[in-house]
């Protein structure tokens, strides 16, 4: 029984035309299917007449979305982590009362709040005593943690390599403004993962005093927690999604070549130094409880490597009380009552120079390069240097005399600005730029030098075609072939491409596959 592709309507056999709607009829083989066109005429509902209903999709996050997810898992984990154990282990509970908390949810958003100092954001601190006319002191505590901050980008970086090698194997390489896009979508949600750590953190916490209660308020900084790590993430997915964009434009911009050249030598250099600084620091601590009495915890273990690092380099640490209060001082070339085993500290800023000049050395850089790499490297030792500074900023909401609770200043660590410029500069210069040329001339290497550049030559002016030769006797006129008329081509075959173009979609690696 033949049935109306129209109507839907059935028609007894041998019908030609529909007997509800006048159209011809067909009888389509089983298991054919028909598209509905929506130019079916009014009637009856077509029951039965085989068309396509469209289900209806709901909205789906796209791919760059699901990566930036996939990426963060690790690094967020990595925080949570890193406060469970602290709020867990004796790490600087004798140090202060506010940390002196068994394991529980308030010494975890405790250590939470500590741990997301990683991001340079300030931990906030306001103490009152509830009932009295006792003054309500704010503070701010600057520190970064880098054992956290360091394994935060590691973890990002990993994640985001491993999903950029993954991404090689059935997309093509993002342009640079798919890897910008991609970059945003990661720092935003890495702002937002942020937010909701320090929203978390923040809590009451109550001490008991002598005589009176002591109300403790803590958490970080929201807005500088939320900006920094949205940049952070934004830095890390930026760099390893535009590589490839930074690499070609790198090969039109001679000092951009430099500069990431400089950069793969630095990096390994300071990333090798940060691995020995933490691993000395750690034996030092668990071997003496008075090398770093400002900063025990073993969180700041890195800190206290890199405490070594610029007292070994020559720089001068300056330890001050509250409001500029006692100053003290510890360098090199004076270490006072500080003892002199720490002149062993000079072996790491050396170790670190001959490691960059054997790289350079290695790597057989050009002057040009040597120069960048000296200027790279000293940026990067002495920002280092300087976000290993502790200090606090404290305020009184009124001139009360304080009751039923004593405050005891704390000491803040931090560096003098010039001696760690020249410090860094004098090192670095040794590293980058006489140590190589010691060893290219022990081993005989010259310095490669960069050939100059070629000058500019004229077109060509146009050759006027040759007259065609007469024919030869006995040769027909479709044998003749004029000078210059012919042109050999080498047939050969398009080499395969390493990787799907995705129909030219320059955003084809982050966006959603099509369904069905």
């Amino acid at each position: 029984m033949p049935i109306c592709q129209s109507c839907g309507a059935a028609s007894p056999d041998p019908a030609v035309t529909c007997a509800n709607c006048g159209r011809p009829v067909a009888a389509p083989a089983i298991g054919d299917v028909v598209e509905d066109t929506g130019t079916a005429a009014a009637g009856p509902s077509p029951w039965g007449a085989g068309r396509v209903h469209h289900p209806r999709e709901l909205p789906v996050l796209s791919r760059g979305w699901l990566t930036a997810g996939r990426v963060l898992i690790a690094p967020t984990a990595l925080l949570v982590l890193a406060a469970v154990i602290g709020a867990g282990s004796d790490d600087g509970r004798a140090g202060s009362e506010i940390f002196a908390t068994a394991w529980s949810a308030e010494g975890f958003q405790t250590w939470l709040a500590l741990v997301l100092t990683a991001f340079g954001t300030p931990l906030r601190m306001v103490m009152s005593a509830p009932g009295t006319r006792a003054d309500t002191i704010s503070s701010d505590s600057h520190l970064i943690m880098y054992v956290v901050a360091l394994g935060w980008l590691l973890a990002l970086w990993g994640g985001q390599h491993l999903t950029a090698r993954a991404r090689r194997r059935t997309a093509a390489e993002p342009t640079a403004a798919a890897a910008g896009l991609q970059a945003l979508r990661t720092g935003a949600l890495s702002a937002a993962l942020a937010l909701l750590l320090g929203l978390l953190a923040g809590h009451d916490a109550d001490t008991g005093g002598k005589s009176a209660e002591l109300k403790v308020e803590l958490g970080p900084a929201l807005l500088p927690l939320a900006l920094s790590a949205g940049l952070a993430a934004a830095v890390v997915v930026l760099a390893v999604d535009g590589a490839p964009a930074l690499r070609a434009e790198a090969a039109r911009r001679g000092w951009l070549g430099s500069l990431l050249l400089a950069w793969q030598h630095a990096s390994r250099v300071v990333g090798g130094l940060l691995v020995l600084l933490t691993a000395v620091a750690l034996v030092v601590q668990l071997s003496s409880d008075t090398a770093f009495p400002d900063s025990g915890s073993l969180g700041l273990v890195t800190n206290n490597g890199l405490l070594l690092h610029g007292v070994g380099s020559g720089a001068t640490l300056l330890s001050a009380g509250a409001f500029g209060l006692g100053h003290r001082s510890m360098s090199l070339f004076d270490l006072g009552g500080h003892g002199s085993g720490w002149w062993c500290a000079v072996l790491l800023p050396l170790a670190a120079a001959l490691a960059l000049g054997w790289s350079a050395h290695r790597g057989r850089l050009g002057r040009r390069d040597r120069a960048v790499l000296a200027g790279l490297y000293a940026v990067l030792t002495a920002a280092l240097l300087l976000g290993t500074s502790i200090w606090a900023a404290q305020s009184r909401s009124s001139a009360a005399q304080v009751g039923g609770f004593s405050l005891r200043d704390r000491d803040a660590l931090g560096w003098s600005l010039p001696s760690v410029l020249v410090a860094c500069a004098l090192w670095a210069l040794l590293g980058a730029l006489v140590v190589p040329a010691v060893l290219d001339a022990v081993r005989g290497t010259s310095v490669p030098v960069p050939a100059p550049a070629a000058p500019a030559v004229p077109p060509a002016p146009p050759v006027p075609p040759m007259p065609a030769a007469p024919p030869l006797p006995g040769q027909t006129v479709t044998d003749t072939l004029a000078h210059g008329s012919v042109e050999l081509v080498v047939d050969v075959p398009p080499a395969a491409a390493a990787v799907a173009d995705q129909g030219g979609d320059p955003h084809a690696a982050y966006r959603r596959p099509d369904a069905g």
